[in-house]
């Protein structure tokens, strides 16, 4: 700190206990090297206000859309800003999961338990609060369009966790199939909720560009910029952040994420605009280390990536030299990241960014290599093909009539390598083990007696019906978790834990969950917290 902001601090602090008061919000822009400290900040209330709602919803994800229908529902007048074309954000492109647990206690049990192994930062009255509202989000789903009926499709993603039986994840039913349409039937429902059935207005293409407050540090309104023009809205209640993440924002991601490159998956409309605005009005942050982010394919063709959830058996990951690194079933979807993100301090690079699927002509002859090739946003623009020819075509898969010229044609490949790699895969299939990771050969517990009878999957075989393949995949963000620290009552808090007045926030902005992610839990807190988002703004008095 340079001696003129040693000064400033100085008279910041002797007026504060002059004063009897708090430091507002604006004293200090930025802190660290290179810091600014503003001790005259002053907030510029705009003169006249353009428009205005009780409650402003910034972001129409599955957050924006809950937190607007509790809001109206509890008589507002809501106003909702959307920064892209359409709705949806990353709720639309997602798996569209929605995660219901069976009980509380349970529910609580295996959440902290996800906590305690990562040692990410908890806090015990939010996961106690997500755990007891969560068991709800079905049923209230279902009040939201008449005839809505959802299914369950999957459970815990860390099974040995006290507690996993409880999780399940559901699915809303409807003229959509699969993951990609899920996502699509669950958003209908709500665009139904807020458009049709409510009417409440949303303003497309009028990204907010910064929060208003008036000299109490409350926050009054909002600054966006609408058709090429500025604009000020003012909030008579009270603001709602549910922007999203900031997996389109490398710089963010350079300092908050380790691992280099990583792409994302989900609406390109998530670079951090919540954040930053957060900030400057004195926010608290946490969780920015943690994202939910599979393995990916990334493509020139677009600006997202492919989810790469490898169905086949007959395929093994090898990073950038050839070599093995892992039990490829042991990766959870949601944490592709944590099994790529080692860095080799002598080699001075990631060498498993990028890795490479690699499997052979019995594998491309199945089916579509990705499991999910229509999850995320790229899938929502393609339809990948049947047997992976026109992608082969294309050059986004490699071919080699033999592993030796495949490894040709990545030019980080070890000599020899990958195909000592392969035959050591096939010598372990051959014996009906893989020595190297563990791999099971097929899914169930090996330990039971059963375990023959009742395994149906078969999770490993060989790779030894040439021509081979290959695919680079990268970490490719379904989302991150990091932002504005809140409360159970949604309350944005600042740097130290108190209430920003008339801030609120939901969804992965901020979110509950940090290093290791449960799936279905982002839109399940979606619900859970844009519900009561919605419903404490809008019991907020209206300022004068």
């Amino acid at each position: 700190m340079t001696m003129t902001e040693k000064k400033l601090w100085k008279e910041v602090n002797r007026r504060d206990f002059i004063k009897g008061a708090v430091v507002g919000a604006g004293a200090v822009a930025t802190m660290g090297l290179g810091s600014v400290v503003n001790a005259e900040a002053k907030t510029i209330v705009p003169k006249k206000w353009n428009k205005e709602a009780d409650v402003v919803v910034l972001g129409y994800g599955g957050a924006g859309a809950c937190a607007a229908i509790e809001a109206h529902n509890a008589g507002a007048k809501v106003l909702i800003l959307e920064k892209m074309k359409q709705g949806g954000g990353n709720t639309r492109v997602s798996g569209g999961g929605i995660l219901c647990p069976t009980n509380t206690e349970d529910a609580y049990t295996y959440i902290t338990g996800l906590y305690k192994f990562s040692n990410s930062d908890m806090d015990e009255e939010l996961v106690r609060f997500y755990a007891k509202e969560s068991v709800k989000n079905v049923e209230w789903i279902k009040t939201l369009k008449e005839g809505t009926d959802l299914m369950i499709y999957g459970g815990a993603g860390y099974r040995k966790v006290p507690g996993a039986k409880s999780m399940n994840k559901y699915q809303v039913k409807g003229a959509g199939k699969g993951l990609q349409g899920s996502s699509q039937n669950l958003w209908q429902v709500f665009a139904y909720a807020v458009e049709e059935k409510r009417k409440i207005p949303v303003m497309l293409e009028t990204p907010a560009q910064r929060l208003v407050t008036n000299s109490s540090g409350e926050v009054i309104g909002v600054i966006a910029e609408s058709k090429g023009k500025e604009i000020a809205i003012r909030a008579k209640r009270s603001v709602v952040l549910t922007t999203g993440g900031y997996e389109y924002n490398t710089k963010d991601l350079q300092n908050c994420v380790k691992g280099y490159p990583i792409y994302a998956l989900g609406c390109p409309g998530n670079t951090g605009d919540g954040i930053r605005m957060a900030q400057k009005v004195g926010a608290g942050l946490w969780h920015m280390n943690g994202v939910s982010c599979p393995l990916g394919i990334k493509t020139p063709d677009f600006e997202a990536a492919f989810a790469a959830i490898i169905g086949t058996s007959r395929h093994i990951l090898v990073d950038k030299h050839g070599n093995r690194f892992v039990d490829e079933k042991s990766v959870e979807t949601h944490a592709g990241l944590l099994a790529v993100d080692h860095f080799d301090t002598h080699a001075l690079e990631y060498p498993r960014i990028p890795c490479y699927v690699i499997f052979d002509e019995t594998a491309r002859k199945a089916g579509p290599i990705t499991a999910l090739p229509g999850m995320g946003y790229a899938g929502q623009q393609y339809k990948w093909s049947k047997d992976n020819s026109a992608e082969v075509q294309k050059g986004w898969i490699l071919k080699g009539d033999t592993l030796a010229e495949l490894a040709g044609k990545i030019k980080t490949m070890n000599n020899g390598a990958l195909e000592k790699t392969v035959a050591k895969w096939n010598e372990d299939m051959a014996k009906g083990t893989d020595t190297v990771f563990h791999r099971p050969i097929r899914s169930g517990d090996p330990s039971s007696p059963a375990y023959k009878e009742l395994a149906t999957a078969l999770w490993s075989a060989p790779i030894d019906v040439p021509p081979f393949y290959a695919i680079e995949l990268y970490p490719a963000l379904l989302n991150t978790q990091g932002g504005p620290r809140r409360n159970t009552n949604a309350q944005v808090l600042d740097a130290f834990g108190k209430p920003i007045p008339r801030l609120y926030s939901a969804g992965e902005l901020g979110s509950m969950w940090g290093i290791i992610y449960q799936g279905a839990g982002n839109i399940g807190e979606c619900i859970v917290v844009g519900r009561v988002a919605g419903k404490n703004a809008a019991a907020e008095k209206p300022w004068k």
